[in-house]
């Protein structure tokens, strides 16, 4: 059996900032792999408060309109994390993680109000 690594994470320190922002930028640039690698770390952290407020984030500014039935499965997926907790939260997390890497992308609503 092969020991697990000691996992350090300063959810204050630069270390955190920069996992939330490859988190952002893998699903953006549709990667799931690296975006389940990065929800994982925070998961381990327990900050669940980052990624859900991440995703929100992502599925309306980086998705939104190319699949708005997307935006409101985060939402639900968001709803049954916050409830369930870890460890089984998780599992919506990443569901939610995989499908907006999957998923068209379009800023346009951002666009709009930003022009507004």
């Amino acid at each position: 059996m092969c020991p697990k690594k000691a996992f350090s994470h300063d959810k204050d320190g630069d270390a955190h900032y920069d996992v939330i922002s490859a988190f952002q930028k893998s699903i953006r640039g549709s990667d799931t792999d690296a975006a389940l690698h990065y929800l994982a770390r925070l998961v381990t952290a327990g900050d669940m408060q980052s990624i859900v407020r991440r995703l929100m984030v992502i599925a309306y500014e980086d998705v939104g309109l190319a699949n708005p039935p997307a935006c409101a499965r985060v939402v639900n997926a968001v709803y049954a994390a916050e409830h369930m907790g870890f460890p089984e939260g998780r599992i919506p997390l990443a569901d939610a993680v995989i499908e907006l890497c999957l998923s068209s992308k379009s800023n346009s609503g951002m666009a709009a109000i930003d022009a507004a």
